[in-house]
């Protein structure tokens, strides 16, 4: 029986300021894998997440400022590594593609994060990338099982599920009992249109500034167009109970978090959004769009899930008016999130990694 360790290479950066999803997602696992069984590998541009930089068994491959991809594709290539998990797109994964059989060989284990339409929506050569790396992994796995749902409709493609998972006890329920208004309505999202923070402006218009405050947290992705003509509407509508405070710590999120009373999430195009997690584990009830029914907010339990604008802003002011639901609702979303606590998601990775590696090929 091999009893050597499993070595994954996660494909993600590992640096201390990087905020991206996937990146935490990747390393909440590695952090929680038993280190007699695996080892893991990183990438980093710049300084790694100081959580990971003192493992034994975790250890980082330096991206440098130019020909990164072929790094990445190198590292995929030749690397000791024995599984390959978040593949990469765009170039590095075409160099991989084209060479791997002449690279060591190497098991694949890709998740999809959003639901099929965000997938449709890219361009045809991406698209196309993308399907190819589902369709060839040794293992493929939703968060979600409306994605699985999803993806088995659209493209023919089956697949388990796995959630994402949150950190209970970084992000734990604080009391709120004594909260005075005007209400903390909070938002973490970035400032682009798929993300739809202009419905936070929009709900603002609606509920006056004595009854709540509207935060939202989040850096420009692409062009700073829309949020210039965000921060241009809150000035000429006087939305002085709006407030930017672009991107955040996770330290400040966390305390952004325990500061709110109520979360509001207005993008269509999901997954399973981890800050809505994260809300949620800190006992704030969630308003969310109900187009990629997130398994985070049981709706009328734990927050609310809605199909309209105008119903988003109905639940917020029954929210906002109503101090016994806030709590029950946060209470009950607190109970209701340990079924993601990282340690019990990062068992089902240590299952499949097993399981995965010692396949035959």
């Amino acid at each position: 029986m091999n009893t050597d360790p499993i070595r994954l290479l996660f494909c993600v950066s590992a640096d201390a300021d990087n905020v991206n999803a996937q990146s935490l997602n990747a390393r909440d696992i590695a952090l929680r894998l038993d280190p007699q069984r695996f080892t893991s590998t990183f990438f980093v541009w710049r300084t790694p997440d100081p959580r990971l930089a003192g493992r034994t068994t975790i250890r980082f491959v330096r991206i440098p400022p130019r020909l990164g991809s072929l790094v990445i594709a190198a590292q995929m290539l030749w690397g000791d590594e024995d599984i390959v998990f978040y593949p990469p797109h765009g170039r590095a994964l075409t160099f991989y593609q084209t060479f791997k059989r002449l690279g060591k060989p190497k098991k694949i284990i890709a998740t999809v994060e959003g639901i099929a339409q965000q997938l449709a929506e890219l361009t045809e050569p991406q698209r196309s990338q993308n399907i190819q790396t589902l369709r060839q992994a040794n293992a493929c796995y939703a968060i979600s099982p409306y994605i699985a749902e999803t993806m088995r409709e659209t493209f023919g493609l089956e697949m388990d599920v796995i959630p994402i998972g949150v950190d209970t006890r970084w992000f734990a329920p604080c009391d709120r009992t004594n909260h005075q208004p005007p209400m903390q309505v909070l938002c973490i999202g970035s400032l682009q249109p798929r993300k739809q923070i202009h419905h936070l402006l929009d709900l603002a218009e609606q509920i006056p500034a004595t009854q709540a405050e509207f935060h939202i947290i989040g850096d420009v992705i692409g062009t700073p167009d829309y949020r210039d003509g965000l921060l241009k509407r809150k000035a000429d509508e006087k939305l002085d109970h709006v407030l930017f405070h672009g991107q955040q710590s996770q330290l400040q999120v966390k305390a952004w978090l325990q500061r709110a009373d109520v979360f509001v999430l207005p993008s269509r195009l999901e997954g399973t959004p981890k800050v809505v997690m994260e809300a949620a584990a800190t006992g704030l009830p969630c308003i969310v769009f109900d187009d990629y029914r997130t398994p985070s907010v049981v709706d009328g339990v734990t927050g609310f899930q809605v199909k309209t604008f105008d119903e988003m802003l109905a639940k917020l002011k029954l929210l906002i008016e109503n101090r016994e639901l806030r709590l029950q609702m946060g209470a009950a979303a607190v109970k209701h999130i340990q079924q993601f606590d990282w340690d019990r998601v990062a068992k089902q990775w240590e299952e499949v990694f097993e399981g995965v590696a010692h396949a035959d090929s």
